[in-house]
């Protein structure tokens, strides 16, 4: 397996949602059941997180049910379905457990016979090829374990979206009618297929959307990330500037994080060298990005090959090149491939955006992973389109690229935040882009003023004589006082104020950010603020 999960003293980060799953526990043992959903690409460390949630899970009350949902006949899932629940059944009861799924039966008879009744009836509709019947009788197995024994069931189906891979007539629409009755079994599903499995729980199992608390698992946040380099590089001198790079490149993704400092590891050790600098990371991306045989590079060329079918590969293979490149709208592709008109493309996009490759914000399209991004533009591209296959120029355009993406992002980190926002305001020209949901017109402004404060610094934006935005921006967490205080500076211009702003670095109070709503404010936190940056073609804002 290319990232095996990991648990204990391997595990990091991700205290919010293990938290949260925590409530969840605790309140189904109090009577209230809420269902959860793990959304996130792939990669990103969702089945880290239920794992190390099942390892912390000591409850004699519970009973945990983990299946990774696979490719395999319903038999298989059945039969892994079963064996769980008598295995984790009889751990709870302090017994003896076996991974053979007769024994597990034969002992589980003598202290649930009407749990191992169920499931022989399951067994009999699989044998007589009822699959629809014994798929619903399966999930239905919990509540027979409950009303025998007292003891909840905690189910957790990872790759959840799996479920039509059994050729069962309307699986979810079953296993809705299940769950629906099921007062004393909590399900977390996750799936690494964002877009389906929000069309399955907002469609497909629309009477329990609301069942179903959706937690989205994203990269680790900055100073998660950075902790976790600290810790995989302990004992290497790394500067503050090459790590906040390593951040912004793999977007805090552990699974990027975790190979790349391993291979760091190993230069470093290999060559007797004391410190990480723009060397090491070079030759670490080398070996796993650039080279074939590279862990990384072998995981997007297999993404390739299994998320598109052969026949649409080059067509949509060209899309992504051109994103990557830097044509992130429909005109700026239809430029890429000396098009006059746009026309197909937005069906191509489409389809990308199903398959969780690429995302759509306002008129902006975005290739979701940045470091599959880097590898389309910089590997991929280069050596399809080289005329002349000399391995050795190749190399070394390609460490010339990472040393160019290195300066780039160092350029701009050295710059105060201020004058990025600034420069950022600079670059809007009337796109049409979606922020907290909302869509909004970013204007063209000719010409920005900066203010430094004693707690904050703005920014006067000017679209035309007489109108303007004003922005303020908040390195520390903004409260109820210093929203008041943006009001109340905001007042005797009220008239040619067109927008007002709120950039929260470090956060903001609920009271707050409810003033600002109430205010028409716009708040952006720092996660806003890099997805513009990131649409404006420009390197994460890494602040900690």
């Amino acid at each position: 397996m290319l990232n095996e999960p990991v648990v204990g003293k391997s595990f990091f980060g991700r205290d919010e949602i293990l938290s949260i799953l925590e409530k969840r526990v605790n309140a189904l043992k109090a009577g209230y059941r809420q269902n959860v959903a793990l959304t996130g690409q792939m990669l990103s460390g969702k089945s880290s997180i239920l794992r190390q949630f099942l390892c912390t899970l000591r409850d004699a009350s519970l009973v945990p049910v983990y299946i990774e949902v696979v490719e395999e006949p319903f038999l298989s899932f059945a039969d892994k379905f079963i064996a769980t629940l008598l295995y984790n059944y009889l751990i709870s009861c302090g017994h003896k457990a076996q991974n053979d799924l007769p024994n597990l039966i034969e002992i589980s008879e003598k202290l649930i016979p009407h749990t191992v009744s169920a499931i022989k009836k399951v067994k009999g509709e699989i044998s007589r090829k009822g699959y629809t019947d014994a798929y619903r009788k399966l999930f239905n197995l919990t509540s027979i374990l409950r009303q025998e024994t007292g003891k909840s069931c905690i189910v957790i189906l990872d790759e959840f979206h799996n479920l039509e891979s059994f050729r069962i007539k309307k699986p979810y629409l079953h296993f809705g009618k299940v769950i629906m009755i099921q007062k004393g079994t909590m399900y977390v599903v996750s799936s690494s297929q964002k877009n389906t499995i929000r069309k399955i729980l907002s469609e497909k199992l629309a009477l329990l959307y609301g069942n179903f608390e959706i937690l989205e698992v994203s990269g680790f946040d900055n100073n998660t990330a950075g902790a976790f380099l600290k810790e995989k590089l302990h004992g290497f001198a790394l500067s503050q500037n090459h790590m906040d790079y390593l951040i912004d490149f793999t977007d805090g993704n552990p699974f990027y994080l975790d190979v790349i400092s391993r291979k760091i590891n190993e230069i470093v050790n290999s060559q007797k060298l004391t410190s990480v600098d723009e060397y090491v990371i070079v030759e670490a991306f080398i070996s796993l990005i650039y080279n074939a045989s590279g862990t990384i590079s072998q995981y997007f060329t297999n993404n390739i090959m299994n998320l598109l079918e052969k026949r649409l590969r080059k067509d949509y293979l060209g899309i992504l090149i051109a994103l990557a490149s830097g044509f992130n709208r429909l005109n700026d592709i239809a430029k890429w491939f000396n098009r006059k008109n746009n026309g197909g493309f937005s069906e191509k996009l489409k389809q990308l955006i199903e398959l969780d490759m690429v995302y759509k914000n306002g008129v902006f399209y975005e290739v979701h992973d940045k470091v599959f991004k880097f590898w389309l533009k910089t590997v991929h591209h280069k050596k399809k389109t080289s005329l002349v296959d000399d391995v050795v120029n190749r190399q070394n355009d390609f460490k010339n690229e990472v040393r160019n993406d290195i300066f780039d992002y160092l350029r701009e980190s050295h710059k105060n935040i201020i004058e990025r926002i600034g420069e950022l305001f600079l670059l809007f020209n009337g796109e049409i882009v979606e922020i907290e949901k909302k869509r909004r017109k970013l204007p063209r402004f000719i010409k920005i003023e900066v203010h430094k404060y004693e707690n904050y610094e703005g920014l006067t934006t000017y679209q035309e004589p007489g109108k303007y935005w004003v922005c303020e921006i908040w390195r520390n967490k903004i409260d109820e006082t210093a929203i008041s205080d943006f009001i109340e500076h905001c007042h005797p211009m009220r008239d040619k104020v067109t927008k007002k702003i709120c950039i929260a670095l470090g956060g903001i109070e609920t009271n707050a950010l409810l003033l600002a709503k109430e205010k028409n404010i716009w708040v952006w936190n720092l996660n806003n603020l890099n997805d513009l940056l990131r649409l404006y073609k420009r390197h994460n804002l890494i602040y900690k």
